[in-house]
């Protein structure tokens, strides 16, 4: 019998082991964002509620991005767009955060759509106020440029 126990013991700390590291690779992904190889500046009179804004970097490349549909507005569906010039994408996500209050953090994947295009789903969460400021990081995992980053600040009504 104790020879039954320490294997018990044994295939319990192995089981626990294997728990931690699992849980470790999952979470990795959500932590590589944080440390961008090139951050791009955003014009400041970009308004994502009325048009949409396109960055330029250095390489003739552009990205352009898009929330649909407009007016932005807290709890509804929206479409995050991403299109992109010259530009070889492996990954792209984008990260939600409050300006000014605390909402926590939102993360959605682009998915490929063809033709340089790249789109995302989700919704911003209620927010008491009749208008929020967000700021959406764009984060890149690009061939050319490596991780680029391009910070979007909007406004998104209460519904």
């Amino acid at each position: 019998m104790a020879i039954d126990k320490k294997f018990a013991s044994l295939w319990a700390l192995i089981l626990l082991a294997g728990l931690g590291v699992g849980y470790t690779l999952n979470r990795m992904p959500e932590n590589a964002y944080i440390n961008p190889d090139v951050t791009l500046t955003v014009d400041e009179q970009c308004a994502l509620n009325t048009a949409d804004c396109i960055v330029e970097l250095s390489n003739d490349s552009a990205i352009s991005f898009n929330i649909a549909p407009r007016p932005i507005k807290g709890v509804s569906p929206l479409v995050f767009s991403l299109n992109v010039d010259n530009l070889e994408i492996k990954q792209a996500v984008i990260d939600l955060t409050g300006v000014d209050m605390n909402m926590g953090s939102y993360r959605f994947a682009f998915e490929s759509q063809g033709n340089n295009l790249y789109t995302a789903n989700g919704n911003l969460p209620v927010c008491i106020r009749n208008q929020m400021l967000w700021q959406a990081d764009i984060w890149l995992d690009t061939k050319q440029q490596g991780l680029v980053k391009v910070p979007y600040i909007f406004s998104a009504q209460k519904p």
